[in-house]
């Protein structure tokens, strides 16, 4: 059960997404009639529990943020969107001081990739309920291939898969637990590839709950094809 404290969804879209072969930031390529911005961002509204959007952009994105408030629906309230810095534990540190800027009453924080522009609210929600629990908890989704050890072009093991899952988003803090681990990872200078590595090094439990297949990255064009055909099989779903 979902306590009703404020909880703001930082959606970070500063990266630039080379693989992808675009000519502009990847969070800001359309898919579907949307970008992947925007899709991240509606679905994180519709959240419940989730009671403000914060997007964390690139330079330049000012014009393309104005359209994803004209068109605006919520029914969590759009913050201001924050320019992002040159990593992306950079990037959540801004989002942070924008929610202590913007929503200071705020207690949860859930960090999402914008180009994770299939996640559903309802996987939003389970995840802010499953951190109640020890104020840390993400999204994960099995390891399906068999997984192995390599050094110099060489197999030199196989690991357990059944130990192993991918890491989603959206990855849910307490804010003064997420602020914590991010002044500690910059005192040591710690760089980690996602939030829930810097709060585990703290010590902290962080807990787990399935998130869905379609919650993938999109990093590559066939991963944007795949999106297309996902976003319009829903909306054909919802029509129906």
């Amino acid at each position: 059960m979902i306590v009703a404290m404020e909880a703001i969804a930082v959606v970070l879209a500063a990266g630039r997404g080379l693989r992808l072969g675009a000519n502009l930031p990847k969070a800001h390529v359309r898919v579907a009639g949307g970008s992947l911005l925007q899709w991240s961002a509606a679905a994180l509204a519709r959240a419940p529990g989730v009671s403000g959007v914060l997007p964390v952009v690139g330079p330049d994105s000012a014009a393309r943020v104005a359209e994803i408030g004209a068109g605006w629906k919520g029914p969590a309230r759009l913050l201001d969107a924050v320019q992002g810095g040159e990593e992306r534990q950079d990037s959540v540190a801004a989002g942070l001081r924008a929610i202590e800027a913007q929503a200071p009453d705020a207690e949860w924080v859930l960090v999402h990739d914008a180009a994770r522009c299939l996640v559903t609210p309802a996987e939003a929600a389970e995840a802010l309920a499953a951190a109640q629990a020890t104020g840390a908890a993400l999204l994960v989704a099995p390891v399906e291939d068999t997984l192995k050890r390599v050094e110099d072009d060489r197999v030199t093991g196989t690991l357990d898969r059944g130990a192993l899952v991918r890491a989603l988003t959206p990855q849910v803090f307490r804010v003064a637990l997420l602020r914590q681990a991010l002044e500690r990872a910059e005192a040591d200078g710690f760089r980690g590839t996602d939030c829930s590595s810097l709060v585990e090094r703290m010590g902290v439990e962080v807990r787990t709950c399935p998130g869905r297949a379609e919650n993938f990255k999109v990093t590559s064009p066939p991963d944007l094809e795949r999106a297309e055909a996902i976003l319009r099989r829903r909306a054909a779903e919802d029509v129906t």
